[in-house]
């Protein structure tokens, strides 16, 4: 079975579960991929009176004393071969795995350990895409929650403000198959340009200003960039990647191919090194120090899509695109969380995310099963250092070599040419509303710039509280557009000072 709580607190149902089972002397194995999620669900046991044991790293046995077990997946994926683990396995009564839509947990039902027992899957994204192992080899049906526009009016989410799309071209940037995405260094030659960068920090200023932002890029060197243009104009941010390990000189250091390659390899090592101890840390102190409020902008490429939850987060930023909806989901996920004085989120999509893949509140339907697409048949080439036309294409003065290598190639893995960086136009994102009653989205003037009667048919259209309505006339002209609104449209003066109190304490 495969639950899918859309952003319900799935930690908390599943814990609460393993409570019922547990009282039953029944054995619970909880499993997730992720060391914070990990954390997270013990923390939720331990609220609810019950201890758990920790399969991870080191973990060679287990006490038979525990009901519930929470394991790293990978941790186990190393154990399952032997006999004592086999044994463990085939004791458990109840599987349940966190974030279930994920490939990471293929192996244990592909082992045959799992044939026969009860597991559940929790995800708030039940669905997989390309050449991803089929979710219906592994649950029998899917139990659905209320849907995301629900949610928002019964106060468990709340609403968006969207901005977009003013995205790079992404004709040409293949799909890896296995992963049901874009390949990744395809994607980071579309978004690695200066006045991207410098449009990303331009739309935060104008957009959500000040705001505590959450930022999705789309690979380390992207990051790094980005940490570097948020903090060059004042505004203090900070990247977390996985760890850069230093690259091994080639033992032929004449091949010129191995060397680019290296080069490359190292000048992303050297990046990293260089503004660690500048814009960045050690993880747990990262996303403690994003938490608290002791810089603004968490800078990531794929590290808090699951397991970071930080309900104030008021700004999510998509730079980069995904032609997962699953993914989509999570990124926008991080935003949506409800917390005192909260009345928005903003999504700031520089990828064509939604336009492309659905907006924030649509409805969507969901499915254990997916169309298995095949390739797309040979991948596109060129010829090295030389345009469609024939012309060379020089950088510093250097020729290519003439070889086929593949189209998405920006260094030739022959001779080490590197392509130049294309010119991109200014990014200057627009205020779109998706209407779920009409179920479509309407492109609006921007927020800050519509007038008193604009702001209330939005308001109204969207499904905004009137907090929302108060905190925007705030931003136009504090106490007086608030009294001059107020004074339009009838309020009392009772309702006018709860507002201005709201806006002054937020």
């Amino acid at each position: 079975m495969c639950a899918n709580w859309q952003w319900l607190g799935k930690t908390i149902i599943f814990t609460f579960l393993s409570k019922l089972v547990a009282a039953k002397k029944k054995k619970i194995l909880i499993l997730t991929d992720r060391a914070e999620l990990l954390l997270q669900a013990g923390g939720s046991l331990k609220k609810v009176g019950l201890n758990a044991f920790y399969i991870q790293a080191g973990c060679k046995s287990v006490s038979n004393a525990f009901n519930v077990y929470i394991a790293m997946s990978q941790t186990l994926r190393r154990r399952i071969d032997s006999e004592y683990w086999i044994k463990f396995l085939f004791n458990i009564d109840l599987f349940i795995v966190d974030e279930a839509h994920k490939q990471e947990f293929n192996y244990l039902f592909e082992s045959g350990l799992l044939n026969g027992k009860h597991v559940i899957g929790f995800t708030a994204t039940c669905k997989r895409s390309g050449k991803m192992r089929q979710l219906a080899l592994d649950y029998e049906e899917i139990i659905e929650s209320i849907s995301i526009q629900d949610l928002i009016e019964q106060g468990y989410l709340v609403n968006d403000d969207y901005f977009g799309p003013s995205c790079p071209n992404l004709d040409g940037v293949e799909i890896d198959r296995m992963k049901g995405d874009y390949k990744e260094n395809q994607m980071f030659q579309r978004f690695n340009n200066p006045k991207l960068y410098a449009g990303v920090v331009k739309n935060y200023n104008e957009i959500a200003p000040n705001t505590k932002a959450l930022v999705f890029c789309v690979n380390i060197e992207h990051c790094i960039k980005t940490a570097i243009e948020f903090n060059s104009h004042g505004i203090s941010a900070k990247f977390i990647v996985s760890n850069v390990s230093k690259p091994k000189l080639p033992s032929d250091i004449n091949d010129a191919g191995k060397m680019a390659r290296y080069e490359e390899r190292k000048r992303i090592f050297d990046l990293y090194q260089h503004y660690h101890s500048l814009h960045s840390g050690d993880r747990e102190s990262v996303f403690n120090g994003h938490k608290n409020g002791k810089f603004q902008v968490l800078i990531n490429a794929g590290i808090a899509t699951t397991g970071y939850d930080d309900p104030t987060i008021e700004t999510i930023i998509l730079n980069r695109a995904t032609a997962s909806t699953t993914l989509l989901l999570q990124m926008l996920g991080r935003g949506s969380r409800p917390s005192p004085g909260k009345t928005h989120f903003n999504i700031l999509d520089f990828g064509g995310n939604c336009e492309r893949l659905g907006y924030y509140s649509e409805n969507r339907l969901w499915s254990l099963w997916h169309e298995a697409t095949e390739g797309d048949g040979l991948p596109p080439i060129k010829e090295c250092g030389y345009d469609s036309e024939g012309t060379p294409i020089l950088t510093n003065g250097k020729k290519g070599c003439r070889r086929l290598i593949l189209a998405s190639y920006k260094i030739c893995p022959f001779c080490g040419f590197k392509y130049p960086d294309k010119n991109i136009s200014e990014i200057d994102l627009a205020s779109i509303m998706f209407d779920s009653s009409q179920k479509k989205a309407v492109k609006v003037k921007k927020i800050k710039d519509m007038s008193f009667e604009e702001l209330h048919d939005y308001q109204k259209v969207k499904g905004h509280k009137q907090a929302w309505l108060w905190r925007q006339l705030w931003y136009k002209g504090r106490e007086k557009a608030i009294e001059e609104f107020g004074n339009k449209y009838g309020w009392k003066k009772a309702t006018k000072m709860k507002a201005v109190a709201f806006c002054q304490n937020f």
